[in-house]
């Protein structure tokens, strides 16, 4: 469900997510509703903002990992908050405002997540140019 929200902005801002529009070939009714969702997330959230890859937007640490790679990370440690945060070098409120941003939204990270977790079968027949390279390390077999 949904609901209409009238809003007065600054010259300046409409034209700025005008402008968003255009660029992403998106109707400034859909850049209006990102920006606000993705802002009301940053103040439940404190440790994560919203960045662009490839074209998609994603929750991140800000200045840092994406918050599935934390997520694939605390699973191998069964969620646990100190162990995944000395892993990755994080503080345990960083790590602990990931697993809240992924229970709150696993729709959003569980297929990022699946993808990651492709074989290389599965990403060879995406990639069909891909090649798989053998790297041996002294005196291994």
């Amino acid at each position: 469900m949904s609901q209409v929200v009238t809003l007065r902005l600054p010259d300046s801002a409409a034209e700025a997510i005008r402008q968003i529009a255009r660029r992403e070939k998106r109707s400034v009714n859909e850049v209006g509703v990102r920006i606000v969702e993705e802002w009301l997330r940053q103040q439940r959230f404190a440790h994560i903002e919203f960045r662009s890859f490839q074209g998609e937007r994603h929750a991140c640490f800000k200045d840092r990992l994406q918050v599935w790679q934390v997520i694939m990370v605390a699973r191998d440690y069964g969620m646990d908050v100190e162990k995944t945060a000395e892993h990755l070098s994080l503080r345990p409120e960083q790590v602990q405002s990931a697993l809240n941003y992924y229970e709150d939204y696993p729709e959003e990270i569980d297929p990022v997540l699946r993808e990651n977790d492709l074989g290389y079968e599965q990403l060879k027949e995406r990639l069909p140019s891909l090649q798989l390279i053998e790297v041996r390390i002294d005196g291994a077999p």
